[in-house]
């Protein structure tokens, strides 16, 4: 059972809409989603629009944006299937996602999605916590001209994000959001300074690279993933005080992502050519600028290890059937997870390897695959309930009718209700089932169902190719010796500059001051 992990939250209003008194606005929503997902994988747009030809590389990036503007729309209508047919889901629910899958397909597929979705979002908050330390050992070397060891900085760093962590969900530390975004922003329109002050140095032409089949799909799954981010969505939507116009937050988000990723992708082929960057950082020919646009990504991603790692630790608490109010066992459970991220991250200081594999899996199944395969089924079975609701209230006007409730498929309990309560919220339907996949596909719309297909066979397709490719990238890969087994074998010492810089240019020889070649 689920409800006696839940707190009601959820009533209907005049106008038969779910609404909460307590959450964010859609706009606020908006911001949250846009700075959730917008953050490091700006700075790596650039070089994956030129690899793709430049203008086809921008029209993937235009149709990845629909694409996942759409899947974070029919997510949310799914999510505001469940609420309608069942009422537990009006209370707080620390698995919403997973709900979906279950409510879809069944028992099977709702423990695989807490399966990739637990180590997806760990396993980013790893990736986060690496890149962190990484740039604020880099900050310490720049600036101070000390070498403080990495290893230690990951132990401060996890110390200073473990308090955030105790917050409940999303609507409890909203303001991290905020400031991520806003440091995400500092940064592009930073980059974009930079970029347009470049341009008249360099002096270069934009042509378009020579087309190759592996790099293009590489760059595909990156462009893909830069615009993934679901995982968190439904229990963002379930924070809101109108989950109805989560539609209208997914737009804004990705609209907002859109007048990011776009500009700074055009304007960075048009000054650097070919000697773009794989980070456009490094490309930035004002040392000022490269600096600071350093800080605020750590920034970022700083607070973004607060918001991805959240959904882990509420899961856990589920799963361990710790209460809901701020305790013990919440600061013993979420404790522990950061413990856990901090070895791990001892354990891998190069983090990058595997975390190319899991973004290649996770991102493509629970952005675009997921939300596809869960709204087919769950929109028939909306289909079906809402009729049957339509003839109880017909047949059964102004007398009580017994209802059947059931709280697990397969499972039910007689309750007898009032018509009267039908304006409080419908009722369900007895044993509701899954719908087989394929009534539901044969009952779907032509046009949606061809939208449906092209997005996934288009993420089905680059998630393939973009794991092979991340297999080889992890196969060949060089780790570094463990933290914590170092005194075996040290890490070599490296010399050069912290962030370098390329050389821009026609011929690859100009820049402001010291510069390497491409």
């Amino acid at each position: 059972m689920l409800d006696e992990h839940c707190k009601p939250i959820f009533t209907y209003d005049g106008q038969g809409k779910l609404v909460r008194e307590r959450g964010m606005s859609w706009v606020l929503t908006g911001l949250f989603l846009s700075g959730e997902m917008a953050g490091a994988g700006v700075i790596a747009l650039p070089i994956a629009v030129r690899s793709l030809g430049f203008y086809t590389g921008l029209l993937f990036m235009a149709c990845s944006a629909l694409m996942a503007t759409y899947t974070a729309t029919i997510l949310g209508k799914s999510w505001l299937i469940l609420q309608k047919h069942w009422p537990m889901y009006r209370y707080h629910c620390r698995d919403p996602y997973a709900q979906i899958g279950y409510r879809a397909y069944g028992t099977f597929v709702k423990r695989s999605v807490e399966i990739i979705l637990n180590i997806g979002y760990f396993c980013c908050a790893v990736l986060l916590l690496v890149i962190v330390s990484k740039n604020v050992n880099d900050a310490v070397k720049q600036f101070f001209k000390v070498n403080f060891d990495f290893c230690f900085l990951a132990v401060i760093v996890t110390g200073v994000i473990t308090p955030f962590c105790y917050l409940k969900s999303p609507q409890e530390f909203w303001w991290a959001i905020i400031i991520g975004m806003l440091c995400t922003l500092t940064a592009v329109l930073l980059s974009m300074g930079g970029v347009i002050s470049d341009m008249e140095l360099c002096q270069d032409t934009l042509t378009v690279p020579d087309f190759n089949v592996m790099n293009a799909f590489t760059s595909m799954g990156s462009i893909l993933f830069a615009y993934g981010g679901h995982a968190c969505f439904p229990t963002v939507q379930s924070d809101m005080t109108r989950p109805y116009k989560f539609t209208y937050s997914s737009v804004l988000a990705y609209t907002l992502m859109s007048l990011l990723y776009f500009p700074l992708s055009i304007v960075a082929n048009m000054a650097y050519n070919n000697n773009l960057n794989s980070s456009v950082i490094n490309n930035l020919q004002i040392d000022w600028i490269q600096q600071t646009v350093n800080l605020l990504i750590t920034a970022h991603c700083m607070f973004a290890v607060i918001i991805v790692i959240n959904p882990a630790m509420q899961s856990a608490e589920n799963f361990l059937k710790a209460p809901q109010e701020f305790g013990v066992s919440r600061v013993v459970i979420r404790s522990a997870l950061m413990l856990i991220a901090l070895v791990i991250a001892e354990t891998f200081p190069e983090f990058g390897p595997l975390m190319g594999l899991l973004g290649a899996t996770v991102v493509s199944t629970t952005s675009f695959l997921f939300p596809v395969l869960f709204y087919i089924p769950l929109r028939e079975m909306d289909q079906q309930l809402s009729r049957k609701r339509l003839n109880w209230s017909i047949n059964s006007k102004n007398r009580r009718i017994s209802v059947i409730e059931d709280d697990t498929i397969g499972t039910k309990r007689l309750n007898l209700t009032p018509v009267s309560s039908f304006n409080n919220g419908p009722t369900r339907a007895q044993k509701i089932q899954p719908v087989p996949f394929g009534d539901a596909l044969n009952k779907m719309p032509r046009r949606e169902l061809v939208i449906l297909f092209f997005i996934f066979l288009t993420s089905f397709v680059i998630m393939i190719v973009s794991t092979i490719s991340a297999t080889h990238d992890l196969a060949t890969a060089s780790f570094k010796m463990p933290c914590y087994l170092r005194w075996l074998r040290d890490w070599p010492q490296t010399s050069g500059p912290v962030t370098p810089i390329y050389c821009c240019g026609t011929y690859s020889n100009i820049s402001r001051g010291g510069c390497i070649r491409k």
